[in-house]
């Protein structure tokens, strides 16, 4: 009986922190969640990796719980061509939203995420890869479904908190449709084939192809 409260208390603490992070850096001040600002961008790589760092504190320290209770498992063919297809589903559906939505500036802006350094961006990458899909998907998923014994209802739960949680970056505009429709891509996904990595790679796609992709493109010409 103790051990099941300690769990659940541990698993409404580390939802918090996991989706109470974004709040906390706007709260601060200590980002403006720029991606085009190499201080910005910095501060968000730490953070993000510090959060996964103590939530995995709770979640295999604190509830000994097994990696792969959190999608962490080893890739089968079937997971990867699944996250190269939800890739493709994302981008059909966002290339539809791009016609009625407009976008800050420091998010269209090419030449100014070329300026920022490469190895920079590519941790941008990487991080938001791996770690917003452990927070969002992963843990986050999981530790509402241990709380309210609903998966269905854990993963909207989660999506609406992660396409919140770029209100920094998109602004609480309509632009933040666009981050609604890869998280639910993304959550669906993840609710199909339970595993973390298959979300990994659609994230780095994604990412990687406005991120690292189109500045070298432009930059080149």
């Amino acid at each position: 009986m103790k051990s099941a409260s300690l769990a659940k208390a541990s698993a409404l603490i580390g939802v918090v922190i996991a989706f109470g992070w974004p709040l906390l850096v706007a709260a601060t001040g200590i980002s403006t969640h720029r991606i085009t600002s190499v201080h910005d961008d910095t501060v968000v790589v730490w953070n993000e990796w510090l959060v996964v760092a103590i939530l995995c504190v709770f979640a295999f320290a604190i509830q000994r719980r097994r990696p792969s209770e959190f999608g962490i498992r080893r890739m089968g063919w079937r997971d990867v061509l699944a996250g190269l297809g939800a890739a493709i589903v994302g981008f059909v559906l966002t290339g539809v939203a791009t016609r009625v939505v407009v976008f800050p500036s420091s998010l269209t802006d090419p030449q100014k995420l070329a300026a920022v350094p490469l190895g920079l961006r590519v941790a941008v990458v990487l991080t938001a890869a791996l770690c917003e899909e452990f927070i969002y998907r992963g843990f986050g998923i999981e530790e509402l479904a241990f709380l309210t014994g609903k998966r269905w209802l854990a993963g909207l739960i989660s999506l609406v908190l992660f396409t919140f949680s770029h209100a920094g970056l998109y602004g609480l505009s309509l632009a933040l449709i666009v981050p609604g429709i890869l998280g639910a891509v993304l959550t669906v996904l993840y609710l199909w084939r339970n595993n973390l990595f298959s979300c990994a790679i659609m994230h780095a796609i994604i990412d990687g192809i406005m991120i690292l992709i189109i500045p070298a493109v432009i930059h080149t010409r």
